[in-house]
């Protein structure tokens, strides 16, 4: 996935690609102003922005203005101070898919990117979609709790809020076609779900010991976080097999 950031606050924009980073998006650029974003756009095309509000000259509402006349359709979330509900319709009005007001948290940040994610599924792996497709964007699962709360090793463990019985019966039998380790994206392309919403399954079958996770350093490039399964605790009962 590619990104561009565009905050004229240098502290605000490294804080942004270092979220980002955290999710493995390529940042394409880090700009500062609506006409050095342009330069960029003329060249190449980002999955995501994510756009301040009140920028040097043109401002962010600016430029929703401009790109959505161009008819050019790019994923959009705002992250501004701006407080008033007349900025915050503007943005909303001319489609932005979530707006984050500064300062927020990364757990807030994460439920915008994971929105994205889904966003990005379903317009580009479906033709055709249903209600419990779009409801999944529209309303979402709701904040992320923690995945620990309540976890027991007697009995089955309850599924944390937004995991489907059904969805993990894909990824436990995605999972049983390794031998050896597999990575969130290797799960993820064979089930069908985005990164964010694969790692929340795997997160979960980390914390109750049914997979071991860890770092694979590769030749070029950042070391990758890989599971595996826990073969000692194949015993633990699982609400979903």
């Amino acid at each position: 996935m590619k990104a561009i950031i565009v905050e004229d606050d240098p502290m605000v924009s490294d804080i942004n690609l270092q979220y980002l980073e955290r999710f493995e998006f390529e940042i394409i650029a880090s700009v500062k102003s609506i006409p050095e974003l342009w330069n960029i756009l003329n060249k190449q095309i980002p999955d995501l922005i994510l756009l301040d509000v009140y920028l040097y000259g043109e401002t962010g509402i600016d430029f929703l203005h401009d790109i959505r006349q161009k008819g050019i359709s790019i994923p959009i979330i705002m992250i501004t101070a701006a407080h008033d509900m007349a900025t915050i319709k503007k943005a909303l009005d001319f489609g932005v898919i979530d707006f984050l007001i500064k300062p927020f948290t990364y757990k807030r940040f994460s439920l915008a990117i994971e929105k994205f994610f889904q966003y990005h599924d379903l317009i580009t792996k479906h033709k055709k979609t249903d209600q419990a497709m779009l409801d999944q964007i529209l309303i979402g699962d709701g904040e992320i709790t923690s995945l620990t709360a309540g976890y027991q090793n007697v009995g089955p463990p309850s599924l944390p809020k937004g995991v489907s019985r059904l969805t993990m019966k894909k990824v436990l039998a995605a999972m049983n076609e390794y031998k050896e380790t597999f990575s969130t994206d290797d799960i993820a392309k064979q089930v069908g779900l985005s990164r964010i919403s694969t790692k929340k399954y795997l997160q979960f079958l980390t914390e109750i010991g049914y997979l071991t996770e860890e770092l694979k350093y590769l030749t070029v490039g950042r070391p990758i976080t890989v599971f595996s399964i826990n073969f000692d605790r194949e015993h633990l009962i699982l609400p979903y097999k």
